[in-house]
């Protein structure tokens, strides 16, 4: 009986081996010298980039057979140690990034319509006239931070979002420690 046990024990280790084989994921925290205890241009090139590098292999997008339109939505500001920043660089760097990029010539961006509707109706052009293109995908993020003594820890995540069934179809995050 005991074997039977342990024989039934190993058996399950060696499935929960094979099944988390490939879900690993190599996450890397930077941790240097703290600049004043906040985020700064370094790690705007290094967290956008890191994104840009993998929204470009999301199946969802490189499978699409057509042409994805993403909007951007926005950062959420959850940070304790600078709660009026305004983030929205990382999101307008992501966006030039791909537009560069020759991976992703099968996506499309579209302003916001709150955006859009401004530069209509600040323009005079009449808002009725033009059949909008609807997104498939929304980008967005959310930063937190957690500050205690002299370093600070900050998480940022962005998350694709398909607006037809409220699934984030990706997500991806940047940590750093100062």
């Amino acid at each position: 009986m005991r074997y039977m046990v342990m024989l039934a024990v190993v058996g399950l280790l060696v499935v929960g081996c094979e099944t988390n084989k490939g879900m690993e994921k190599e996450e890397r925290i930077d941790t240097r010298k703290a600049d004043g205890g906040q985020i700064g241009s370094a790690d705007l090139t290094a967290a956008t980039e890191k994104v840009v590098e993998s929204i470009a292999n999301v199946p969802a997008i490189h499978q699409a057979g057509e042409r994805v339109v993403i909007v951007m939505d926005q950062v959420t500001n959850e940070t304790l140690s600078d709660p009026s920043a305004n983030f929205q660089i990382y999101l307008a760097r992501i966006r030039a990034l791909l537009n560069q990029s020759g991976q992703t010539k099968n996506l499309m961006f579209v302003e916001t319509r709150v955006k859009s509707e401004q530069i209509k109706q600040r323009e005079g052009y009449p808002a009725a006239a033009t059949a909008r293109t609807l997104p498939r995908y929304a980008l967005t993020a959310a930063f937190y931070d957690l500050p205690r003594g002299r370093s600070n820890y900050y998480l940022l995540t962005f998350q694709l979002f398909d607006l037809t069934n409220d699934a984030i179809v990706w997500e991806n995050s940047y940590e750093v420690k100062l």
